[in-house]
């Protein structure tokens, strides 16, 4: 099922590992990829819960299929995806031209928060770079999880993190990213809040995270829009898939959007009140 999907589903991956970030802006901003902002207050929500438990004030969060940091530009600063958009894309933008200098400035200018720090994971190296290189990132890994293991130097970078976090990757990277992450982090019990698009299961991922002892949750009320189908051909197969699977589709059929829903996986009881 996961291949079909694959097959018919709009492939992004051209603008995903380029220096600039400008194509990858444009090619979700012509299809309305809103997940990141719409997920923005759902992480800030759990953030809080998990302080609270935690009785902590810095976290330590691990962007599952990082991309460019944009989860981290958005959590750290007051930007919302519509800021970004217009950064990067309108003539004249204060991202629009291609010097490292303006863009560090303009994260620099919006006083990136210092009380959570991200370290990014995804296998395009020269986006993870980019996010690097403007400290929206402490740190990035890009190994393919997917088909081996984490270095040595890679499974330090992820000890002590607080929570896992993921926006778009789920059916790109699977249960075997998903466990050598957790793997690697698991003597400090994070959390895993994942969004994954309709229709990818998240079966297999939290029966992988239930093998260290965490509870997997979904949270209905977090069901947030992904991004507007990109063909007729996408919207027919994308709710065929849907259908064999009993999945619920009225969102799908009324909207033009793909819907993501929201998974919360914790130690038993500790996310109970989100």
């Amino acid at each position: 099922m996961r291949g079909s999907v694959q097959g018919t589903k709009h492939d992004f991956t051209a603008a995903y590992n380029q220096r600039w970030p400008h194509a990858y802006f444009r090619a979700h901003l012509a299809l309305d990829y809103v997940i990141s902002d719409r997920a923005k207050p759902v992480f800030e929500r759990i953030f809080a819960e998990y302080r609270r438990v935690r009785n902590k004030t810095r976290l330590k969060i691990i962007d599952v299929g990082c991309s460019y940091g944009i989860n981290a530009a958005l959590l750290r600063t007051d930007l919302d995806l519509d800021d970004l958009y217009a950064a990067y894309l309108k003539s004249g933008g204060s991202l629009s031209r291609r010097r490292e200098i303006e863009h560090l400035a303009f994260f620099r200018d919006r006083g990136l928060r210092d009380d959570i720090q991200f370290v990014g994971v995804d296998p395009s190296f020269r986006a993870v770079r980019y996010a690097q290189s403007l400290g929206l990132l402490e740190a990035g890994i890009t190994t393919d999880l997917e088909t081996r293991d984490l270095s040595v130097k890679d499974r330090y970078v992820l000890m002590d993190s607080d929570i896992l976090i993921s926006t778009g990757c789920v059916g790109y990277a699977t249960e075997r990213t998903f466990a050598r992450v957790y793997d690697a982090s698991a003597a400090s019990r994070p959390w895993v809040v994942a969004f994954a698009m309709h229709p990818f299961s998240y079966d297999d991922i939290a029966a992988a995270l239930e093998g260290f002892g965490l509870e997997t949750n979904l949270v209905d009320q977090f069901r947030q829009r992904q991004r507007r189908f990109s063909t007729l051909a996408e919207r027919r197969a994308i709710l065929k898939v849907m259908s064999k699977l009993g999945m619920e589709d009225r969102l799908e059929r009324t909207t033009g959007y793909i819907y993501a829903s929201c998974y919360i996986s914790a130690p038993p009881g500790e996310a109970a009140k989100v």
